[in-house]
Order: C-alpha cells, then structure tokens, then sequence
C-alpha cells in the first residue's frame, strides 16, 4: 500500500515538473509512462530522436545526487538520462550541469541540453511555506556542529540511545542541554522512535546516515583545522605507524587499505594537535606551496584535527577510521575518482 501511495507521489513529482516546463517554455514535451502503474518512464521533446529517461527523486541531497551521477556513468546514461525531483538548489544544478545531465524541477528550474533543444533556466525557488518546513527538517539541532557528533555516535552504538544523557554527552563530547534538543529532533523526525516507555530505537538508519553524510561537509568537514602537506616519498608516508601518535587514516588511503580498489592520490590524517610534529618530522612533510596547490600532480598530505576523540572515529580495523568516515572523505572530495569508488566501498563496506 505504502509503495503504491509512493507512485502516485512521484508521479504528481514528474506531471508538475513537465506541466512547469511545458508553460515556461511552450515546449510541448509528453510524458511517456512504460506502462499504466509505472511512476517513471520517459520525455519526448519536439525535433529530438530519443526520449529522455526519466528518473524521479522526491527528496534530493548530495550524497544521492552523487550517487545518482555516479550511477548514470557506470549505465553509460549520463547524457539521456533526466532527474526530476521536488527542487533543485543552485549547487546541484551546477553538479549536474557540469556532467552534462539533465534535470527538471517542480518550480520550474530546468537544464536540458540535447540539440536542437537547449534549455538553462535557473532562479527559481520554491514557495516560502515550504522552505520553512524544509529548514525545520533539515537543519535542526540534529545536524547542525554540534549535534553532528551525537548522531555520529548514534550510528556506530545504536544502543547509546537507551543510555542516560549524561553517558551520551560524555561519549560525543558535547553539553547535556545538546544531547536532548539532539533527541528530540530526531525524534521529531522519525530517525528515533519510543517503543515503550523505557526502549527507544533507531529507525531507518540508512536515511539517518545519508542526512550525516549529506550535512557533514559543510557542518563537520569545513569546521575542522586542516594543513595541507606534501611529500615526495609517499613510501615513507605509508609506513607510518599511526597507533603510536593519537592519530588514524582516513580518506583515499584508508578505502585502499580495506580493499585495493582506490589507488590513493591524496592522503588525510586525522591526528592530534600535539601529536602533528611527529607526523610531519617521520614522514618528512613539507607544507604546500601555493603553486603546488593548484597542480593535481603533487601529493597531498592533509592533517586534520579530528571532531571526537581519536578512538571514537575507529572502524573495524584499528588503524583507519569507520567506513562511513570515509564514505564521507571521498564523497566530500568531489572527485569524480572517488564518487565513483565512494559507490562501491558502500556496496561493499556498508549497505
């Protein structure tokens, strides 16, 4: 019941989207359902020889779209493909556009490039009633700095959630005042739910772990003090011995280290403050001149000041972080490289 509730939803998505386009642009584009119950099927634009695959994405963030991206190049369906979704922020239409992939708003934002018809119209914004309940939902106490390392600790001890507040705001180093406002966001948001009066559980943590991930490059990742090193022994590099300094590997070294798909380019350390020196006199680190910043052929070395204790960021293997870590470091990149190895170390390491 609830997955045909879900067609009906998306497909008033895409009727809406192409009725907008059809009155902004007097197009005459047709949707094309594959069959009678089907949400998704196809656009057929005027003077065009193959219709547009339609793909509909109700809720829309970073991660998904990314994946999305990196779904459609591994299919070879980058430039026939067309996302239609609720809205289209200005960022994500730059990250579509960029791959050359089409896409339709419900407000009317549109990019469809397939000669001879060319459409860029950007600008438009939904109603203000929905960007209010949208920030409420999105970018409450949950996700904001703060609260960022409470869920963390949400995902990797599910069952932190039935222990005392004062237990959870001394595990995610954060104020007791934050550990409640935490919970009742994501209460609010049904990512916790009160079986009875003393067991709570985690609900839908996939979504939960996207919503992190989709916020943590702006609310963790550009928060945290980062110096930029370089090296020109990378042998040297990889034979530190992190246990010994407070420190531990993320980024494209650590998805190497789990399953030799990613050939690591870059390198990132999450490490202590006091601990850096030793790092940067064993490994032999030199900082980044500003010419050698902008050259994609030297090897960066980034040392970051982690957000929780060392030991809290561990995965399964003691020398790296937790696979959603680095799902995060590699999606966070925007490197085309490492979405599309970001996708398959969260086929492998964590769906």
């Amino acid at each position: 019941m609830a997955k045909i509730s879900e067609q009906i939803m998306d497909h008033g998505i895409i009727q809406a989207a192409i009725e907008k386009l059809n009155l902004q642009t007097s197009l005459g584009a047709e949707y094309k359902t594959f069959k009678k119950e089907c949400t998704e099927g196809e656009l057929a634009l005027p003077n065009v020889t193959s219709n547009l695959i339609i793909k509909c994405k109700k809720h829309l963030n970073t991660t998904t779209l990314q994946k999305y991206i990196a779904e459609l190049k591994i299919k070879n369906q980058i430039t026939n493909a067309l996302l239609i979704t609720e809205y289209i922020n200005p960022n994500q239409a730059t990250l579509l556009k960029e791959q050359n992939t089409s896409f339709i708003d419900r407000v009317g934002n549109t990019y469809i490039n397939c000669p001879p018809i060319y459409i860029d119209i950007q600008g438009n914004k939904p109603e203000k009633a929905h960007n209010e309940i949208a920030l409420v939902k999105q970018l409450g106490k949950a996700f904001q700095p703060k609260g960022m390392k409470v869920v963390f600790m949400f995902l990797v001890q599910p069952e932190l959630v039935n222990k005392p507040m004062r237990t959870i705001a001394k595990v995610a180093e954060v104020a007791l005042g934050t550990v409640k406002q935490v919970i009742d966001d994501l209460i609010y948001q049904e990512f916790i739910v009160q079986k009875d009066q003393h067991t709570k559980t985690i609900n839908n943590s996939k979504a939960l772990l996207e919503k992190w991930l989709d916020a943590y490059p702006v609310t963790v990742e550009a928060k945290l003090k980062q110096e930029i090193f370089t090296t020109d022994n990378t042998e040297l590099l990889q034979k530190l011995e992190l246990n010994n300094v407070n420190a531990i590997w993320g980024g494209e070294y650590a998805a190497q280290q789990y399953d030799d798909y990613l050939n690591a380019k870059n390198y990132l350390i999450y490490v202590s403050p006091e601990h850096k020196k030793v790092i940067l006199k064993t490994a032999r680190l030199r900082k980044v001149k500003a010419e050698d910043n902008i050259n994609d052929a030297v090897t960066k070395v980034i040392l970051v000041e982690p957000f929780l204790a060392i030991e809290k960021l561990i995965g399964s293997k003691t020398h790296l972080v937790h696979p959603y870590l680095i799902y995060a470091n590699l999606l966070a990149s925007r490197d085309a490289r490492n979405i599309d190895a970001a996708t398959r170390f969260y086929e492998k390491h964590i769906a």
